[in-house]
């Protein structure tokens, strides 16, 4: 019999990564391939083509993880030594209601989570599955995310508990909204998730979202609509549909961008002279891009194991 090789005494232990199995009841929930398929011809060559552009960069700002497992040793001049192993989480589950149908939003979750390493990732939604947005579906798609579900609040919560129950380091995103807010603050379920391995991350919402324009034609509100949804933005300069004699002037714009945004959308000329309050400023050839600060943290997508102890002297000659 195949036996792996003796670990130093030294190193620390390989974290737990063990395949997550989709319970054989959600099944039913799942998209199927004709959704799919219809979703994506609904949706038109040139939305899809947004939609490609958009998943692009979002491959270039989360590249693929390079390795499936990290080792990282460190030696203190105090004499303390420090060893770690990484590795990916073994499943991901996106939780999301209508507040995410954006694909600016659900992609900023999504591709991160895709690019991890994470052996499966699920996208949940609440809601009929009849009520599965077109743009929502082909998005996953095009991102090759194809396990998509819709389900209620108690199934929701019926899966959480499966996740908590298992044993395993799981990642569950979720918009911090109402709906799903009650739905994990569900007595018996906050209880048995507290106690799990699971970690839940809770991602809020942009609400202050700003677009500045200098001519009419800029920022045409059919792709505002399809990458964000029913998100609101507060506008400043030339608005869409009105002819303007002359761009307007600097002055106003300066009092519009150091307002307080999540999100200020401007023309590309003026991304790297604007003075701005805005937490995330996208040029309108990069429009539709958002990043969820709550994933930044290098802890999110792994599991790490660490050893301490001390530099072992080398041997004297």
């Amino acid at each position: 019999m195949e036996t792996s090789p003796p670990r130093p005494a030294d190193s620390p232990p390989v974290p737990v990564s063990r395949p997550w199995t989709l319970p054989s009841w959600l099944l039913p929930s799942l998209a199927p391939d004709a959704r799919f398929a219809r979703a994506y011809e609904a949706l038109g060559a040139e939305r899809r083509a947004l939609l490609k552009g958009l998943i692009a960069d979002h491959f270039a700002l989360s590249p693929p993880a390079a390795a499936l497992r990290t080792r990282c040793t460190r030696e203190q001049v105090s004499g303390l030594s420090c060893r770690s192993v990484s590795t990916p989480r073994p499943f991901v589950l996106l939780l999301t209601d209508a507040s995410l149908d954006a694909p600016a939003l659900l992609l900023a979750a999504l591709m991160p989570a895709l690019s991890s390493g994470a052996a499966d990732v699920l996208v949940l939604r609440l809601g009929a599955r009849s009520g599965l947005p077109d743009v929502l579906l082909t998005a996953c798609e095009l991102a090759g995310q194809e396990r998509v579900a819709a389900v209620s609040p108690a199934l929701a919560a019926r899966l959480l508990l499966d996740c908590a129950g298992s044993g395993q380091p799981g990642l569950v995103l979720y918009p911090d909204t109402p709906s799903l807010r009650r739905l994990v603050q569900r007595p018996g379920l906050r209880a048995a998730l507290d106690a799990s391995d699971l970690r839940l991350l809770p991602l809020k919402p942009p609400r202050a979202l700003g677009l500045w324009r200098d001519a009419a034609g800029q920022f045409e509100p059919g792709r505002l609509g399809l990458l964000y949804g029913e998100h609101g933005f507060a506008t400043g300069g030339v608005q869409p549909g009105r002819r303007s004699r002359k761009a307007p002037d600097d002055t106003a714009f300066a009092a519009f961008a150091v307002q307080p945004h999540d999100l200020l959308l401007v023309p590309d000329a003026r991304c790297n002279t604007c003075q701005t309050a805005a937490r995330l400023v996208v040029g309108e050839s990069r429009l539709g891009l958002w990043t969820w600060p709550e994933l930044s943290a290098p802890d999110v997508f792994v599991v790490t194991c660490q050893t301490f102890s001390s530099v072992t002297a080398p041997a004297l000659l």
